[in-house]
């Protein structure tokens, strides 16, 4: 805990608060051009009269992190893809076939409801994480597969997928597509996605 004594309208108060929430709030801080005392005055005049001001500091961290965490899924969503990124979120959504959205060095950008569903992910969980890490992937030559994809030279790869947990072992056949430069699209064919 550290301890910082400051001016909250015209009352000197010490405030004890962990290293981690005073880096987060100078970080705002900046952010916003205004010096750290302004920030915390400005944060002060907002509470209930009775409320501890390091709680409310508190909070107010965790509140501001979590709305500028959706503000950047957002705007990742925006990105281009291949075209209208909101057109194939929805296609993927849409799609029977557990399937992913990966970046170029092949980390999980986006997965649908039937890939969560058929391996039991937590999807919050498995954004960011390569796929590599998850799934044991074999294919002949799937490296030179992988950058054929990402520079265009090849129209889509196949390979094999198996994902492995205690007590459970799913293995598919999938097929990958390149989205010009940006990353992949993967499919996974499973009995579940098949009507």
């Amino acid at each position: 805990m550290i301890r910082k004594t400051m001016r909250i309208g015209e009352v000197r108060t010490s405030i004890k608060l962990e290293q981690e929430f005073w880096d987060y709030l100078r970080e705002v801080a900046d952010a916003r051009r205004m010096r750290l005392g302004a920030l915390i005055n400005e944060i002060a005049t907002s509470r209930e009269r009775r409320a501890n001001l390091a709680s409310t500091l508190r909070t107010f961290c965790i509140v501001h992190a979590r709305m500028r965490c959706e503000e950047l899924q957002r705007e990742l969503e925006k990105l281009a893809l291949a075209g209208n990124s909101r057109d194939l979120a929805r296609v993927l959504e849409a799609c029977p076939l557990p399937c992913l959205v990966l970046d170029a060095e092949r980390r999980i950008r986006q997965l649908n409801r039937a890939f969560a569903l058929w391996l039991n992910l937590d999807p919050r969980a498995t954004v960011g994480h390569r796929l590599d890490n998850i799934m044991i992937l074999r294919a002949p030559g799937i490296r030179e597969m992988w950058q054929g994809l990402l520079e265009g030279r090849l129209g889509r790869g196949s390979f094999s997928a198996t994902y492995v947990s205690p007590g459970k072992v799913r293995t598919s056949h999938a097929i990958a597509v390149g989205l010009s430069g940006n990353g992949y699209v993967v499919l996974f064919e499973t009995l579940a996605g098949r009507s």
